[in-house]
């Protein structure tokens, strides 16, 4: 877009919603009773970044005025846009070393506004509105409920939606509609919506009522595309940054217009296979002289030789089912020491699982004289200090946490004990991208645990979540 072009849709003012924190989640509450909690895509690292800074924006009004620098920012982005896949080694860097490099890795993604700049100037409005001007954000509203003069929300957080398109299907895929002011000029069958503001100062699409404006059939799927601008203000505050990175529309539409994944192909998956295996040696020298197919072909042989075989049927350039990947997993379970108790009560720990279903899970806690099993429960309702029990919980997205007792109700692990867990994942819901089954076979394969052979069909839960389906 040029920018000659006037950005003029919806405009907002500065009111800065309160934030809080509640376990690791990050919410917005937006007075009196609407709460939004911060969700996480799958193998999304925690981001500590937004926990802070909802803490400090919820707990000091005056914190919400300070300026986010461009140090902060940067990092911000880079880790949203995961530039650790593509150059781990910036997790070693810090200081204006790893701000000059995260400053070049942007820059080779289009963003080139922060080289040779000083990182301790504050985020600048223009730069803000640089980085979102290329990001459309493509969000999923919800389904038409067939009544008069419906709205749906859009996340925008108070700032300004500019080039908003609003496609709705009515069984025929998606039209898109036209928007109008009102519906004043409107006629009974106008396929015309018009945008408006709540009084939490959020974005909402709005339909007519079938006499001014026609109403999308019920069942009818929406959806939106827009962009953002920022507010009218200059400064940058990290509270503004933190309440528009929680909108998992505009993080994941970030990610896809500055790093996309790759979608999980076969091939892709045979060759994260063989890296994650440490098959490497096995491979040929010439392998940069081979085609896809030839390259698959031989990855193919050296995995079902290790008793993959899901890699027998189909082209390399195919998309990899659910089935194949949950024989895979079903294979190779976790085993990982995930943290080691700090002696408080109600501690937690994330089992990362990311989307995918635990079952067949095992908790070991080693309080000195080895690991000993404890018992996984439901509840700590009737537990008593000690007994070594734990449960497991899911997040506001899609992560799962074991939580011990509070000496009370369950035992706490003595401190500095090593919390080892064993488990097996079911395949996700919905197929992921590469960059998610890379970070799901970042988890060690554990190499003194022979999993049981397998029967013709894939076995049904017997431990941890009982329904796959549910674990979404």
């Amino acid at each position: 877009m040029k920018k000659s072009t006037i950005f003029v849709l919806v405009i907002f003012g500065l009111g800065i919603y309160s934030t809080a924190v509640l376990g690791a989640d990050v919410c917005k509450i937006c007075p009196p009773d609407k709460l939004i909690c911060l969700e996480r895509e799958p193998c999304e690292p925690m981001n500590e970044f937004l926990i802070r800074a909802a803490k400090r924006c919820r707990e000091d009004e005056e914190v919400r005025s300070v300026a986010i620098s461009k140090f902060v920012f940067v990092d911000v982005l880079s880790r949203l846009i995961r530039l650790d896949r593509e150059f781990p080694e910036i997790n070693r860097l810090e200081g204006v070393e790893r701000y000059v490099v995260e400053a070049t890795l942007l820059s080779e993604k289009g963003i080139d506004i922060f080289s040779e700049t000083n990182p301790n100037e504050p985020l600048t409005r223009k730069e803000l509105a640089t980085v979102l001007k290329e990001v459309f954000i493509e969000e999923n509203l919800g389904y038409s409920n067939g009544l008069s003069d419906q709205s749906f929300k859009l996340n925008n957080y108070e700032f300004v939606i500019y080039d908003a398109k609003v496609y709705v299907d009515e069984g025929n895929g998606f039209e898109p509609w036209e928007r109008k002011r009102g519906f004043d000029q409107s006629l009974q069958e106008n396929k015309h919506y018009s945008i408006k503001i709540d009084s939490c100062n959020n974005a909402s699409v709005a339909f007519g009522d079938s006499k001014k404006g026609r109403i999308p059939v019920v069942g009818s799927k929406i959806k939106a595309s827009y962009r953002l601008y920022g507010k009218d203000k200059e400064i940058v505050t990290e509270c503004e940054v933190a309440g528009l990175l929680s909108n998992l529309y505009l993080a994941r539409s970030i990610k896809n217009a500055y790093n996309p994944s790759r979608p999980l192909t076969r091939t892709t998956f045979a060759d994260l296979l063989i890296k994650a295996l440490h098959l490497d040696k096995q491979m040929p020298r010439n392998t940069a002289s081979l085609t896809d197919e030839e390259l698959y072909l031989i990855q193919g042989k050296i995995l079902s030789k290790n008793g993959i075989d899901v890699f027998t049927q189909g082209g390399p350039n195919t998309m990899l089912t659910r089935e194949e990947l949950a024989k895979v997993l079903y294979n190779y379970p976790v085993e990982r020491v995930i943290g080691i108790s700090s002696g408080a009560r109600n501690q937690f720990f994330e089992l990362e699982n990311a989307g995918f279903v635990i079952y067949d899970l095992h908790t070991y806690v080693d309080e000195g004289a080895g690991y000993k099993e404890w018992e996984k429960e439901n509840s700590f309702i009737e537990s008593s200090s000690q007994d070594e029990n734990y449960v497991v919980k899911l997040d506001a997205g899609t992560y799962a946490k074991l939580y011990f007792g509070d000496d009370k109700k369950g035992k706490i692990p003595a401190v500095n004990s090593p919390i080892k867990v064993s488990y097996r994942l079911y395949a996700p819901v919905n197929m992921f991208t590469e960059d998610d089954i890379i970070c799901m076979l970042n988890f060690p394969v554990a190499e003194t645990y022979i999993p049981p052979t397998g029967p013709p069909e894939y076995p049904p839960p017997t431990d941890g979540f009982d329904d796959p389906a549910t674990h979404t």
